[in-house]
């Protein structure tokens, strides 16, 4: 499938795909089965998190923050900001990310899956 004709649900997948990848690399390193509470409590769905934990190195990076497309209530125009912990939401609820754009944080995704396909070989 072409970059440009991925939709959100479609990038939701990925996420989750790259989400679920990470933590069996860190279970697989560390010779165990289970992602318990704690390793839940400090990761979250925060996948920057999860990489420098990994040391998966500086070419496998997330984006630090989020713009989102802004949104009108009550006829105010508001900006929305976020951090990659919030990209599922985005996504799954139909939202845009204007910076990076939807597809460039794909693209980070999918160099992150490619990685992680490595190191679960």
């Amino acid at each position: 499938m072409a970059d440009d004709a991925c939709k959100n649900p479609h990038r939701l997948l990925l996420l989750y795909a790259v989400e679920c990848g990470l933590k069996a690399v860190w279970l697989k390193r560390q010779g165990r089965s289970l992602f318990d509470r704690m390793d839940i409590d400090n990761t979250g769905h925060d996948l920057r998190q999860l990489l420098k934990a990994l040391q998966a190195g500086s070419g496998f990076s997330l984006p630090a923050h989020l713009e989102l497309r802004p949104v009108t209530h009550n006829q105010a125009r508001l900006s929305r900001h976020g951090d990659i912990s919030i990209l599922h939401q985005v996504w799954r609820y139909g939202g845009e990310c204007i910076v990076p754009t939807d597809a460039q944080c794909e693209h980070q995704l999918r160099q992150v899956l490619r990685w992680i396909q490595g190191e679960l070989r």
